[in-house]
């Protein structure tokens, strides 16, 4: 800042003197020399001040860009006005719903025909029965020898009983009570005496034979029966027979 003090001061100085010298040297209706043509050129001064804003150009004429992307979607609009009803359709034909109706009421009829006819049923089977967990017990209430007694059972697709709990074997004994008849089981120690077996060649797993039982009496005792006086089991001749109770 000093500096261009400095010189700012030595321009003005020397303009000064160059006006007094002319001034001095020449004829006083002759001007030759102004303060500007003789002086030093100064430094540049400030920029002006922006001027009016003009007018507006025309659109020039270069290629138009690409589309940008679509913006984000805006809010849902209100709700519409609710349009007016449409026309009443034809009146369908009734003769196909008719018959359908028909129909279902038949088959219900005949459903209801059946269920009666099964209630009877069952009341019989019930009286001659008895269900125990997963396990049914159905009294023939005949007698017949072992080996007739497992096909009797195995034609109604179910085998000779064989309790393997003493539940299972309550409910057998309840049976046989009925009739006032020992009942066969389906063990036998055919193949090896003194080893009772189930059907399938596994050895018996519960038991209830009657004290000193079995004693395979006459050699000819390889079948066991549930007695209808105890539940306690006793071995006897397959041959001979006994009430056949089958299991379900």
């Amino acid at each position: 800042m000093y500096l261009l003090q400095l010189s700012m001061a030595l321009v003005v100085g020397t303009s000064l003197m160059c006006v007094v010298v002319s001034e001095a040297s020449s004829p006083p209706e002759t001007n030759t020399c102004s303060v500007v043509s003789c002086g030093i050129p100064g430094l540049p001064g400030r920029d002006g001040r922006d001027g009016t804003k003009g007018e507006k150009g025309d659109q020039g004429v270069g290629l138009k860009g690409h589309q940008g992307s679509p913006g984000k979607a805006g809010p849902p609009g209100l709700l519409g006005i609710q349009g007016p009803p449409g026309e009443k359709g034809q009146k369908g034909d009734t003769a196909a719903t008719d018959a359908v109706q028909n129909e279902v009421t038949a088959l219900e009829n005949k459903l209801q025909a059946l269920q009666a006819e099964f209630n009877k049923y069952k009341n019989v089977v019930l009286l001659q029965g008895s269900t125990v967990g997963q396990k049914t017990f159905f009294s023939t209430r005949r007698q017949d020898t072992f080996a007739n007694g497992r096909a009797l059972c195995a034609k109604a697709e179910a085998a000779l009983a064989c309790p393997k709990n003493a539940a299972e074997n309550a409910a057998l004994h309840e049976l046989t009570k009925r009739d006032s008849k020992s009942a066969f089981l389906d063990i036998t120690d055919i193949q090896t005496e003194g080893r009772f077996v189930y059907a399938n060649g596994a050895p018996v797993g519960y038991t209830n034979w009657k004290e000193g039982e079995p004693n395979d009496a006459h050699r000819s005792e390889d079948c066991a029966t549930v007695l209808a006086e105890n539940g306690q089991w006793n071995d006897f001749n397959c041959d001979q027979k006994s009430l056949i109770i089958c299991e379900f």
